[in-house]
């Protein structure tokens, strides 16, 4: 399905090996339209739709993976070959021709797969719950990631299958209920480092570095930087010393500046907040 390194290159050719082998035997063969209809829905479109709960094809992966077939099996079909794509994705109660979208088929199978897998015992259930954790985690929010919106807080989130799904899913209005992997406030009127920033409109670049910063720390609240009493910033966490992965010196200085000093620094939020 994939690679170690995530890449779906290899799953990408081997589709369209598929559809070109396809392709090719339907032109040299002699078929009406509605042999070569439900040929085009029982057959290929069944084995590209197959792989798809485990894969984390782009838009532009399935483009070229689909445009082919089509432009290959509309005509069989009786169906203009540049017939809008919209329309032809569409029901037939909105008045489309009902030709499954890989693209949508993706989504809502990774769905599924986290809701079936969300109250079992089974690796997939301990698999995506690690995800989950992991993505909260890194985007240091109070609020379930699946209800954050992506172009925000995405760039933060490691790269996988969840950050995937959450992405196609974030532009929907569809969003998941349950168990959610999700980080209890230390105490009463707690703050979250990266709400505050997202609010005070800091962009995705300048919010990455002191992401990097807290997560070394290990804090995600304001309350893992305060005193006991939560008046300031304890000084050990203001003096201690951390490396951030794939960083110079003299970047690690300005993260470590930006951290402790920037534009709204923690010291800051510390004073305006009442614990």
């Amino acid at each position: 399905m994939s690679r170690p390194d995530c890449s779906m290159e290899d799953q990408v050719e081997a589709m369209q090996a598929k559809v070109a082998k396809w392709v090719d035997g339907i032109r040299t063969k002699r078929i009406n339209a509605t042999h070569a209809w439900h040929c085009l829905n029982s057959t290929i479109m069944k084995t590209l739709a197959y792989p798809l709960m485990a894969t984390t094809l782009m838009e532009e992966d399935l483009g070229a993976i689909m445009r082919p077939l089509l432009q290959g099996a509309l005509p069989k079909c009786r169906v203009q070959k540049r017939f809008p794509r919209k329309v032809m994705f569409g029901t037939k109660r909105s008045q489309g021709i009902d030709i499954t979208s890989i693209s949508v088929t993706q989504t809502v199978q990774h769905v599924q797969a986290i809701i079936r897998h969300g109250h079992r015992s089974s690796p997939s259930h301990d698999l995506h719950l690690h995800n989950m954790e992991a993505i909260q985690c890194h985007l240091g929010s109070e609020i379930p990631f699946w209800e954050l919106p992506f172009e925000l807080y995405g760039g933060l989130a490691p790269e996988g299958w969840m950050k995937f799904t959450w992405q196609h899913l974030s532009p929907t209005s569809l969003t998941l209920r349950g168990p959610l992997a999700v980080i209890a406030p230390k105490r009463q009127c707690d703050v979250f480092l990266m709400d505050v920033l997202v609010h005070e409109h800091w962009t995705l670049n300048s919010r990455w570095p002191i992401n990097e910063i807290q997560l070394n720390l290990g804090g995600t609240t304001l309350s893992d930087f305060c005193n006991a009493a939560g008046i300031h910033i304890d000084p050990l966490d203001m003096e201690r010393k951390t490396a951030v992965p794939s960083c110079s010196t003299g970047c690690m200085a300005s993260h470590q500046t930006a951290f402790s000093q920037g534009r709204g620094t923690l010291a800051g939020y510390a004073q305006l907040v009442v614990f």
